[in-house]
């Protein structure tokens, strides 16, 4: 019962953002077509996620990191086994929607596909991750979409760089929610909580940053269709 409890609490936001989103603009069918598309590459680049990270640890572990001291190895995982490889590739299929999207896009469409390739990402993640949380946990993770907000961040500023012409959004479009990742997976390790249980506020501290970028997400996405006339393609 647990388990089934912290399996729905996990994937129910998601899903529910989601459905939301692709029902912002019912009587667009290819917009609709591509946000199933992006939710599929999200749930798809779990594969080459996993693959990877399962090589950079096979590789650290060869080069002697585990036995150097433990802030070295975590950091390694944290930073570049964790984040860089999870926000790599789900900036690649996120750029593979953009190409293969028939419709014109706009910001509001960009940020849409992106955060929809992270909500597909955090779904297949959950599922995994739902089989050892507690109830507690559980409904953390579903309510904090943490995948979704990196994605939402990603995708509106990727947007803005393409509306704007301004190359520096490209490289905060992929800064900001990787070093986000990778400082939330670093609070999470256990050997930091084992040298002090005050660095616990570090996660929770991150933890209500993600929930104050669900509630800015929301609120991008319910005011900007309201005002989004579809004038100027990003012609993507």
């Amino acid at each position: 019962m647990v388990i089934l409890f912290a399996f729905a609490a996990t994937l129910i936001p998601s899903i529910l953002m989601y459905v939301w989103l692709r029902r912002r603009f019912k009587d667009k069918n290819d917009y609709s077509k591509t946000c199933r598309k992006a939710l599929l590459m999200g749930l798809l680049a779990t594969l080459p996620i996993a693959g990877v990270a399962l090589a950079l640890d096979l590789i650290g572990s060869l080069a002697g990191l585990k036995k150097l001291h433990w802030l070295v190895w975590a950091l390694y995982q944290t930073f570049i086994l964790y984040a860089l490889t999870e926000e790599f590739f789900k900036f690649f299929f996120f750029r593979k929607v953009l190409e293969k999207t028939e419709c014109d896009c706009s910001l509001y469409d960009v940020t849409v596909f992106m955060t929809v390739v992270g909500l597909g990402f955090g779904i297949s993640e959950s599922i995994l991750y739902s089989l050892t949380m507690s109830p507690v946990e559980a409904i953390i993770r579903g309510i904090s979409l943490a995948h979704g907000t990196y994605g939402f961040i990603m995708g509106y500023f990727y947007a803005k760089a393409l509306s704007t012409g301004k190359k520096g959004y490209f490289f905060i479009s992929f800064a900001v929610p990787y070093l986000l990742h990778a400082l939330y997976d670093f609070s999470l390790s256990p050997q930091l909580i084992e040298i002090s249980d005050n660095f616990a506020f570090l996660a929770v501290g991150l933890e209500l940053v993600e929930l104050v970028l669900v509630v800015l997400m929301i609120v991008f996405f319910a005011i900007r269709k309201k005002n989004e006339k579809y004038t100027a393609s990003l012609g993507i």
